[in-house]
């Protein structure tokens, strides 16, 4: 019995038969006695045992939808003939919903399981640090003080580690007679000045000045101050000692030499350090190094002070990681007026880092400001030089630190740590698809970022609102592997790996600008090409038009997509430091799509074009479109308006026998009123027009699709340029309108913002 027979049928049917069973011999009727038990059960209703199980699932055949075998896009609850090519339609055995990681489980399994979700949020990442260092000094205060002679120490005025001093304090006295005959010189040199006579000449005059001044140039030389130089000239006897003084105000760290000593020039005497201001050295571990900045505000606690908080603003962070400890340094420059802070204590250090989707720190108090680039407490209102070095001060905003956000787009997505399985490079989510009644969950790969606590970012594989299961993710997976499904372990679980150019026809023909967007990353020679490639080739995959896509193709193209996307964003990681790295990475992941959706890894660049060429070939796809449509529409009259306006562009081509070929076709068109005639006339002008574009416009002439129907010609199959990935067909018009499918992607207008002026050099 044919399945669409109805009930009413069925019964006719068997009652016939049982009717001629009364006449049938007695041996015929024995054998046909179970027929007879079989229409009995479609009379009253019930059921044969045999068939128990096909009956069970009556529901599930009155939910069956039909579909064209050529026609995909076509759905329908019955069975019968397609509206566009009028063939038998077919059961389509998967609604094509959900992917190949989909788990389903009853309401009272998700409760034994205790699955719990929790929506993915954008919100500023706030990352708590704690870090452990010690007071320093601040190396830049400290200063050593040498002996600018040889002598022996004759004095120690300071004779132990620890004093405080003040700027001009006595440290030591030297005995030296290199420095008795430079006192000489001064003294008999300032002599012979003063008592020289009125009438002597200015040459006189001059030469004793000289030799004053050469004198005084000595002694400033041995580190005498003016003060100092005055006063041995204003003396009458020169001295065998000279007083070493300190440069500053602050503590004697260090006392290199003792009393009667003998010492040379250039020899360390004392070290004094200003503690004023000291350093704080924080180690911090690799997994705190995305939250730290320079400038960033640090506030710290010292055990030997309770109750007192100290601030200090980021100087400097080690470059290198320790390879035995794995932390680096982390210098905080730290103010210490009273002195309270000694060099050696510990201190716990907190640093609240809240930062942006592009890294930018979130820090409202330094809005507007301006911050010595060596110097990081030195904060002004306004721009001007640093106190300290007299370098110019720079926007704290050129430093990385922002107010606030003001697009919600820079804000990052947040996703709870419990939710993330990790494996290697490798990161699964599991999602709760919310549009079914049952609880069903479906696994996907994502690309994290920082850990901010107990949450991660989410670089790619999500969206804002996502509800993500935070706790049972594993049980999921475990499901996935004992289906052997692709799962956390094994992504590739399941899946058969295709040959290369076997994917139908509606995807093959948008693959082509990812190759062609993966030739151009991998000829990249600088980070800029090679960024630019990239978002290219993830324009290009946003840009496939899955609506004609079969169940099984839809599966597989938003598994491998989504991967490709986060293969592409590792990739874009690597720049700007590894430009073949990133390459590398991102034919990788295309490589990968390429085997399980049966599509060409090979790429090819396209061929250097002329510029001016391709701008008449993108006007010439303006007024062919109208064409297309008028065609489409069965409007002949439009059509011959359409070609005339196509003939008057045609003669703009620079390329006589393909100016000529077109503009002859197109004037035939506009002079033909027969709708069919025009249609034989239109697809010699597409054949050509889509020539040209390829070999002189490809990637260059906006959005050009190629779409072909296999119908037209007579079963020849025809092709035409769409500026969309969707079947209007010209050849056929209102009869099968929908009939055909993209074949090849030649651009896409937002895929190559700066087409003319880099890839045609």
């Amino acid at each position: 019995m044919p399945p669409q027979a109805s009930n009413n049928t069925m019964k006719n049917f068997v009652k016939k038969n049982l009717l001629a069973l009364a006449r049938t011999p007695r041996k015929i009727l024995i054998l046909l006695f179970p027929l007879a038990l079989f229409g009995a059960g479609w009379w009253f209703g019930l059921p044969a045992e045999s068939d128990a199980s096909d009956l069970s699932d009556s529901s599930d055949m009155s939910d069956q939808i039909w579909t064209c075998s050529m026609h995909p896009q076509i759905r329908q609850p019955n069975s019968g003939l397609c509206p566009i090519c009028e063939m038998d339609l077919i059961p389509l055995q998967d609604s094509g919903e959900g992917g190949i990681r989909e788990v389903a489980v009853s309401s009272e399994a998700a409760a034994l399981l205790n699955l719990q979700v929790s929506p993915v949020i954008r919100s500023a990442a706030v990352a708590n640090i704690s870090l452990f260092g010690r007071i320093a000094y601040d190396e830049r205060s400290i200063s050593n003080i040498t002996s600018r002679i040889g002598g022996r120490i004759d004095r120690l005025i300071v004779d132990f580690t620890g004093a405080m001093v003040r700027k001009g304090d006595h440290l030591a006295e030297i005995y030296s007679p290199e420095i008795y005959v430079a006192q000489r010189e001064v003294i008999e040199a300032t002599k012979a000045i003063r008592n020289q006579s009125a009438n002597s000449s200015n040459p006189v005059r001059q030469t004793r000045q000289r030799l004053l001044n050469a004198a005084r140039e000595k002694l400033r030389l041995l580190q005498l101050s003016e003060e100092q130089i005055d006063e041995i000239a204003s003396q009458k006897d020169p001295r065998d000692r000279i007083t070493i003084r300190s440069p500053q105000d602050g503590i004697v760290v260090d006392k290199s030499v003792e009393l009667g000593s003998y010492i040379k020039t250039g020899e360390l005497l004392f070290k004094v350090a200003d503690l004023s201001q000291v350093w704080l050295i924080l180690e911090a571990y690799e997994s705190d190094l995305p939250w730290l900045r320079y400038a960033q505000d640090v506030v710290f606690s010292i055990e030997a002070i309770p109750g007192e908080k100290f601030h200090g603003r980021v100087a400097f962070i080690d470059p290198e990681i320790n390879a035995t400890t794995r932390v680096t340094q982390v210098r905080v420059n730290v103010k210490n007026p009273g002195q309270k802070l000694k060099p050696g204590m510990f201190a716990r250090a907190h640093v609240e880092s809240r930062m942006t989707n592009g890294g930018k720190v979130v820090d409202p108090s330094l809005v507007g400001k301006w911050i010595s680039p060596m110097h990081p407490e030195i904060v002004k209102d306004g721009p001007g030089k640093c106190d300290l070095c007299g370098m110019p001060l720079v926007p704290a905003a050129e430093l990385g630190f922002i107010a606030n956000t003001d697009h919600q787009g820079d804000l990052p997505l947040l996703v709870p740590a419990s939710a993330v399985l990790q494996t290697g490079e490798r990161a699964v989510v599991y999602l709760r698809i919310p549009e079914k009644t049952d609880p069903t969950f479906e696994g996907r790969e994502i690309v994290l970022g920082p850990k901010v606590g107990t949450q991660f970012i989410v670089e790619n594989g999500l969206s804002e609102g996502d509800l993500v299961v935070s706790q049972g993710a594993f049980k999921l997976d475990s499901e996935l592997q004992i289906k052997a499904k692709p799962s956390m372990m094994n992504p590739n679980a399941g899946l058969v790996e295709l040959p290369a150019n076997s994917a139908p026809e509606d995807l093959a023909g948008q693959w082509g600008p990812v190759l062609r967007s993966l030739a151009r990353l991998q000829g990249a020679s600088d980070p800029g090409s090679a960024e630019e490639a990239i978002r290219g080739m993830v324009r290009a995959i946003a840009a496939v038009d899955q609506a004609t896509f079969q169940p099984d193709t839809l599966k597989l193209w938003r598994e491998f997509s989504s991967r490709l996307v986060n293969g592409l964003t590792i990739a874009s990681r690597r720049l700007p430091e590894n430009v073949p790295q990133s390459a590398r990475i991102a034919t990788r992941s295309v490589e990968e799509a390429g085997r399980y959706l049966g599509l060409s890894s090979q790429t090819e660049v396209p061929s250097k074009a002329d510029p001016a060429l391709a701008e008449v070939l993108e006007k010439i796809i303006e007024v062919y479109l109208p064409l297309s449509k008028a065609l489409a529409d069965d409007a002949p009259e439009k059509a011959q308006a359409a070609a005339r306006e196509f003939s008057e562009a045609s003669g703009k081509i620079s390329l006589t026998d393909d100016a000529e070929f077109l503009k002859t076709n197109a004037s035939a068109l506009a002079g033909e009123s027969d709708l069919k005639k025009q249609r034989v006339i239109f697809q010699n002008i597409s054949n050509r027009l889509i020539s040209l574009v390829r070999s002189h416009g490809l990637d260059q002439v906006g959005s050009a699709y190629v779409v072909h129907c296999p119908m037209a010609a007579n079963g020849k199959g025809g092709d035409w340029l769409s500026n969309l990935p969707e079947v209007l067909n010209p050849y056929f018009g209102d009869t099968m309108l929908n009939c055909g499918s993209v074949t090849a992607t030649l651009s896409l207008a937002s895929d190559w913002p700066q087409k003319r002026t880099e890839d045609t050099r």
